[in-house]
């Protein structure tokens, strides 16, 4: 298919999903005023259990709009509103935000303002729908990608709360004051998260940060207790990223230990890269019972391409090393196809 059918194609969806948005060109704008930026986002992923040879579906639709508010002086913030239709098929184990892994929600991925105005961005306030400040996922932006870090070893990723950050001449910082359920905010079984990260700056060859969070995350069940201390680190070298992450801490009163690495590789255009991430998990059965202790591992490799004309293309395959009583990781094959203009 010709990029500009391609383009026409994808005009008349955003028309009908967003009549307003349909009579503004894609390079088109300005109707969000001085120092903004938009896209739209397109994506569709099959995922197939090599053992059951079974196969699910993804699709994502949204909207990415960025917009510094200024005065004749300076910044007053920054707003970031990501609003997006996810579209399940044959979906199993769905997260529990859906009804079924045949749903169709819209969800916000990024809804935040973060307010710069008052030390030159040293003390920031942020309010809104945001990433948990929390280990390697703060750093890096794997949203809609299949390259994911550690958010899944503490089952939360974004959340409705507000927080306090800054960029100091030493360090960076952020500390929030969550909900505590994730995607949606609910006040079921009223869940609440407190965490931030201090770290190294991010422009650095060598990062590296302390994470903390405590409280109680919504869950289908219910709210979890969880308690985490972390430390990561990033190094840079050329074409090269080593990334590593360590935690301890208490699930529903069980310890857990939790570790994770990965390998990364980009061309010298930095539209091609190649991952492999290990990451370990080990926890009490069964506190109250008895101090014994099962364990999980896996690895998974992944490759990204990205063209100059908004597609993104990549794959991930993902095996067990061992794998705990009551933990399924079930060999799995990813493909996706994104394209933003």
């Amino acid at each position: 298919m010709k990029k500009s059918y391609l383009i026409r194609l994808i005009i008349a969806t955003c028309g009908f999903l967003f009549p307003h948005l349909a009579f503004s060109s894609l390079n088109d704008w300005g109707f969000l005023g001085e120092n903004s930026r938009g896209s739209i986002d397109l994506s569709s992923r099959v995922s197939s259990n090599l053992d059951t040879q079974e196969y699910s579906f993804l699709h994502v639709f949204g909207i990415d709009i960025h917009k510094v508010f200024s005065s004749d002086t300076s910044d007053i913030g920054t707003l970031i509103l990501q609003p997006y239709i996810v579209k399940l098929n044959n979906v199993n184990n769905p997260n529990f935000i859906f009804d079924d892994g045949n749903d169709t929600k819209l969800t916000w991925r990024i809804a935040n303002f973060n307010y710069t105005a008052l030390n030159q961005g040293k003390f920031n306030i942020r309010l809104g729908h945001f990433e948990v400040p929390f280990g390697l996922e703060y750093q890096i932006d794997t949203n809609g990608t299949l390259h994911q870090l550690t958010a899944a070893q503490r089952g939360i990723k974004t959340d409705w709360g507000f927080s306090f950050n800054g960029i100091m001449p030493r360090f960076e910082y952020e500390i929030a004051l969550t909900r505590g359920s994730g995607v949606d905010f609910s006040r079921r079984d009223n869940p609440h998260l407190f965490s931030g990260r201090i770290g190294t700056l991010s422009n650095k060859n060598i990062v590296t940060g302390l994470s903390w969070l405590t409280g109680e995350i919504l869950a289908a069940n219910g709210v979890v207790e969880q308690t985490k201390v972390g430390i990561d680190a990033s190094y840079y070298y050329y074409q090269w990223q080593l990334m590593a992450e360590s935690s301890i801490g208490k699930m529903v009163g069980n310890n857990t230990m939790n570790g994770f690495v990965e390998l990364l590789w980009r061309n010298a255009r930095e539209n091609l890269s190649i991952y492999t991430q290990v990451g370990y998990q080990r926890a009490e059965i069964d506190h109250e019972v008895s101090s014994q202790r099962d364990s999980t591992s896996y690895w998974t490799t992944g490759v990204q391409w990205l063209s100059e004309d908004g597609f993104d293309i990549s794959a991930q395959y993902k095996q067990k090393l061992k794998q705990a009583e009551n933990v399924n990781i079930a060999p799995s094959l990813s493909l996706q196809l994104r394209y933003r203009m």
